[in-house]
């Protein structure tokens, strides 16, 4: 079954120079392939987006570098 959601939801994400492992309703979920990364400005904010893959989740996440915070924007299951 193929999901797909967009979502606004903070996540916690621990990475070194791209995510490793993402923590999403309570469960930790290890980043096996990071794809494609780029960024954007609204107003004086920049935004990381990366689009990284579990053994079987599709996530996008968001990254502002104002805030510090991360956003799981989009959520796929069934890869």
């Amino acid at each position: 079954m193929i999901m797909a959601e967009q979502i606004y939801e903070t996540v916690l994400v621990g990475m070194n120079e791209y995510p490793r492992w993402v923590k999403w309703k309570d469960r930790i979920y290890k980043i096996e392939k990071v794809g494609l990364h780029h960024t954007y400005r609204q107003g004086k904010t920049l935004y990381h987006v990366f689009s990284v893959a579990s053994k079987n989740l599709f996530m996008r996440l968001v990254f502002n570098t104002e805030s510090l915070g991360w956003k799981l924007e989009e959520v796929e299951n069934g890869i």
